[in-house]
Formats: C-alpha cells, structure tokens, sequence
C-alpha cells in the first residue's frame, strides 16, 4: 500500500469516530437530562414532605383527622368568624372530615350565604365557630369558606 491510497482510509476512520463520539455525546446527554428530571422529582416530593414535616412539628400533637389552616383570606368568612392560622377544622355540622377532600365535599352540600358550625382543635381544645360561607371569587354559585389549609400528603390548597 502506498502513502496516498492510505489517505482516505485515515479521513475514513477519523470521520466515522468523530460520528460515532457526538452519536455517543447526544445519548449520554439525553440519559443525563431523563436522570436529571427523575431525580428532580424525587427530590421536590422529599422537599414537599419535609415541609408538612415542620408544619407538624410547629403542633406537635396532630390530630387523627382534619386539615390544617395554614393561612387565611383576611376579609374572608372564616377570618371573621375567628378562625385562625394553626387551627385544624376536624368537622364542619358535625360531620369528622379527616382530610381536605372531605372538607370540600362537606361544603358542597352548602350554598353561599348558608351558616355553618366549624369544629376545630386549637390549643388542644375543640371549639365550635360558626361561618357565614361567602360567594367563591369567580363561581359565586360555589361557598366560599376563605382558608388555605394544608391535609397531609396533599399539596397546599385554598377553599
């Protein structure tokens, strides 16, 4: 073989490996980003836990049910009414609710304006608090109780 004939055979081999490393650089990358959203996932559902975690910790004796008033609408009806940030609604007319979906279900069967009695813990005594339910902003045909609460394993919420 002669020094030209061997030539092309180099330009060959040095451009299909500069092929095969840049078909080898855009797998690893897509591998690193797939990785990269997987563990970012994992790691908010950590984070999000850890959060209700220390929102535990402020009360430390949680009740078996309820949901935790983590805010309020100040001109809303349940800040009115006197219920308050930390206070966990374990029943709303007597009927135990035991997370937020059942809270909203509970106040479905309630139109705005209707009256309602509250049960909640607060300072390890149970109260009784009665709501005057407002309008929703937005669907005024829905109650609107003015409370962001936080249920465990659910994502903060407002109703």
């Amino acid at each position: 073989m002669t020094e030209s004939s061997s030539r092309p055979l180099d330009r060959r081999w040095w451009i299909a490996g500069l092929v095969a490393a840049a078909f080898l650089c855009l797998w690893c990358g897509v591998f690193a980003g797939i990785g990269g959203w997987v563990a970012g996932r994992d790691i908010g559902r950590r984070e999000a836990r850890l959060e209700l975690s220390a929102t535990a910790a402020l009360q430390p004796v949680l009740p078996d049910l309820g949901v935790l008033v983590t805010r309020l609408d100040r001109s809303g009806p349940a800040a009115r009414a006197g219920v308050a940030r930390g206070d966990v609604i374990v029943a709303i007319e007597g009927v135990y609710v035991q997370d937020a979906r059942d809270l909203r279900d509970q106040l479905l069967r309630y139109r705005a304006g209707d009256t309602v009695r509250l049960t909640i813990l607060r300072d390890r005594g149970e109260q009784t608090i009665t709501v005057a339910l407002g309008a929703f902003p937005g669907n005024p045909r829905l109650p609107y109780l003015g409370v962001y609460y936080t249920a465990r394993g659910e994502e903060p919420a407002d109703l």
